[in-house]
């Protein structure tokens, strides 16, 4: 056993440290098919209770490490509980296996039996759980299962400095290509060190002298550091075994700080040694494990190149501000950087699309290039979220400049008032991830020409989405021609719901259809009767179109945020989708999935659009009144200028109308009231658009002369508007479109 030469042994019964006391009682009362309590001892005047005992190992015939049937293990309590106890095999020739920490060079095997923090877990740690755990380490060190092989063996350093280092994407990008870094101070603590692109206008604060040099191993098969370097020599004959010279590459280094006249005055001085070792998956060949570790000296340039043997101080009287001179004809030497101690420090990379796709639980970030429409209070939340979950590389288009009032509701502040809103938004998330490369377009899509670099970010767009809470501005997307999916995302007026459509992936399905099953749902669903309800509106300024809606930020952070939910999980799955979540009083969230599926007709010149289930309630009304006729009047959405028409519902026959097994005369009581109703509850979208009936029993669906006679008499009707009148027949097996346009020729 590997014992402290001031450590003292003593009786299990006279432990203090709780959980030391409870495991050793654990180990006798509890253990003893498997396990032997050999001693217990004190140290560092005591910190520290140590519970050693015997572990009996089912071994297998062929175990993947040495494991020896029968191994001591000591455990090392804290007394202030702050740290998960120590898990210590001392035998000298204990096998390095994975998930062991790395320890200096004489120090024991240090077994990694939990890695969860200990913050979260230590109020309810037990002893069984914790001889469990270290059982469960032995019985895989012995089948092999510590560590998946197509997992990098990425070393866990027991840190113990006072700095760690944040390596931001531009210094990955350096160090890549083989250009030099910057190494700054964030703040007067020099905690945090970033490392960033020697080229980069980043800067810290001044409050001690930094220099980083990075050196990088070739991808190699899988290589475990088995101690951690304890000093510079150490480190470089770590590196040397990988094919890595570090004293060239310090010796290069320093040459280059000499050259540009750097000073090593009596300010502090950090000496910053990024090592990146690739390591090539043993099956598949990839490489994996570009992380970098960050060793920490607390000397200056000019200290370790006189230790490397390539500097010398300046010992004359002359040119006293020279205070190193090269060595000439000097090889540098590992020898002499023994005495350089060096400590190893976390090393935290900047957010990018990989990373944060892994913290968001994706499998991989989706680099796909999204335009987004609209920056405002929705747009910006959707972007940060999604940018945030590694989604997309962005283009913002908006028009808009930001004002006092957005500030509201928007992810932008105060200081940005007064300027336009997609340049601002697209720095934002870029500051969020670099990657994620943001464009700002400041145009309106609806103008009547647009700019080549509007038109080219459309046409090479992935997917366009539309966060502009704009009806034209949505069906101006579907209709452009391109291959991109779009996707559209709205509140309603009073702030209680959000809609996201998703068009299917060949655009088989698009906006105005998805538009289309929308007004439909929002028409029959008994949920959804109040669901576009006028907003409370105020005006901004004195103008009287100047109106903005009254929603709480806390609102727009709920619904953005289930939009962006359901972006993030569907935007790469081939199907159309719409979905409606509803916000109660009670803050419950309601969620209503749309059946997306429709059927298209060319008529003439006019594209005829209705849902499947709007067919289907059609036919299902004929059927219930066999032997008799039934119809109804349809509501439905037209677009005269694209030649759209979407029917979206049918009302119920009026009661004073008549049905017969050879014809249907459709009533008229109640039925204005019933029209402006469906018209209101659609916020003022569908309308009044012709009307539908049925043939009897094994009659097709085509017009008999009295059906072209009331075609004709409603196109009169509707022609005051300007507008062209649908006659649906519905007959034994077939269906019947008619458009009328009146004309007076």
């Amino acid at each position: 056993m590997w014992q402290l030469a001031d450590s003292e042994q003593m009786n299990s019964n006279d432990l203090a440290i709780p959980l030391a006391r409870s495991f050793a009682k654990y180990i006798v009362e509890a253990c003893g098919d498997f396990a032997r309590l050999v001693e217990c001892r004190r140290c560092l005047g005591n910190k520290v209770e140590i519970v050693s005992f015997d572990l009996n190992i089912g071994v297998p015939q062929y175990p993947v490490y040495p494991i020896n049937g029968t191994e001591t293990v000591s455990v090392w309590f804290l007394a202030d509980n702050g740290t998960a106890p120590l898990v210590v095999v001392a035998r000298p020739d204990f096998p390095d296996t994975p998930h062991q920490i790395l320890v200096p060079e004489g120090c024991p095997s240090l077994l990694c039996v939990d890695d969860r923090p200990w913050q979260d877990v230590r109020n309810g740690y037990t002893a069984s759980e914790l001889m469990a755990r270290i059982g469960v380490w032995f019985a895989k060190a012995c089948e092999g299962e510590l560590h998946g092989d197509d997992q990098p063996f990425d070393p866990f350093f027991s840190y113990d400095g006072a700095h760690e280092v944040i390596v931001e994407k531009d210094a990955e990008d350096a160090m890549t290509i083989g250009e030099k870094l910057n190494v700054w101070a964030t703040d007067e603590r020099a905690r945090f060190l970033r490392i960033t692109a020697a080229r980069s206008d980043r800067q810290g604060v001044d409050c001690l002298h930094l220099h980083v040099v990075h050196v990088k191993v070739e991808p190699q098969a899988m290589l475990r550091i088995k101690r951690a370097p304890r000093n510079l020599r150490q480190l470089g004959l770590l590196l040397l075994e990988r094919g890595v010279d570090l004293a060239s590459a310090l010796q290069n280094s320093i040459s280059d700080w000499l050259t540009v006249g750097k000073m090593d005055d009596d300010k502090k001085w950090l000496f910053c040694i990024l090592v990146t070792m690739p390591q090539i998956h043993p099956r598949t060949g990839e490489i994996g494990a570009f992380r970098p570790m960050a060793f920490l000296c607390e000397k200056s340039p000019g200290e370790i190149g006189v230790a490397l043997g390539t500097l010398q101080r300046n010992a004359s009287d002359k040119a006293e501000r020279i205070r190193y001179v090269r060595m000439i004809g000097a090889n540098p030497s590992l020898e002499e950087l023994g005495d350089v101690a060096v400590q190893v420090a976390p090393v935290h990379r900047e957010l990018g699309a990989v990373g944060a796709a892994e913290l968001a639980g994706a499998a991989a970030p989706d680099q796909r290039r999204v335009v987004m429409i609209g920056a405002g209070s929705l747009g910006s939340s959707l972007a940060e979220s999604l940018v945030r979950e590694g989604l997309f590389r962005w283009t913002i288009v908006d028009s808009d400049d930001f004002l006092p009032h957005n500030v509201a509701r928007h992810t932008l502040t105060r200081l940005d008032l007064g300027r336009p809103k997609a340049p601002l938004l697209a720095a934002r998330i870029g500051i969020i991830r670099q990657d994620a490369s943001p464009v700002p377009i400041s145009e309106n899509v609806l103008s009547s020409v647009l700019s080549n670099q509007l038109t080219t970010a459309l046409d090479e767009a992935d997917i366009i989405l539309d966060a502009s809470a704009s009806v034209p501005v949505s069906r101006w997307l579907s209709d452009r021609p391109s291959d991109a999916r779009r996707i559209c995302a709205f509140f309603t007026p009073d702030g209680r719901s959000a809609i996201l459509m998703i068009e299917a992936a060949d655009r088989s399905v698009n906006l105005r259809d998805l538009e289309t099953a929308y007004f439909r749902e929002v028409l029959t669903n008994p949920s959804l009767a109040d669901h576009i309800r006028p907003g409370q509106q105020m005006r901004y300024t004195g103008a009287c179109r100047a109106l903005t809606n009254r929603i709480p930020a806390s609102s727009v952070a709920v619904l953005a945020g289930l939009i962006a939910m359901g972006i993030s999980a569907n935007a790469s799955e081939t199907g159309a989708l719409l979905k409606i979540w509803m916000m109660g009083n009670d803050g419950g969230i309601g969620c209503v999935d749309v059946r997306t599926s429709v059927i298209k007709k060319d008529i003439s010149d006019w594209i005829v659009v209705l849902p499947e289930g709007l067919q289907d309630e059609l036919v299902s009304r004929r059927a219930d009144a066999l032997p008799n006729e039934t119809g109804g009047s349809l509501m439905g959405i037209i677009d005269y200028e694209a030649k759209h028409i979407a029917l979206v519902h049918t009302l119920a026959p009026p009661p004073d109308s008549a049905g017969t097994p050879s014809g249907f005369v459709r009533g008229t009581r109640g039925l204005y009231r019933r029209l402006e109703e469906a018209q209101q509850r659609s916020g003022g979208q569908v309308r009044y658009v012709g009307e539908w009936h049925s043939h009897p029993r094994g009659a097709s669906a085509s017009p008999s002369v009295t059906d072209i006679a009331q075609i004709k008499d409603l196109s009169v009707v509707l022609d005051i508007d300007d507008l062209p009148a649908v006659s649906m027949i519905i007959g034994e097996n077939d269906t019947q479109l008619i458009i009328g346009k009146f004309s007076d020729e």
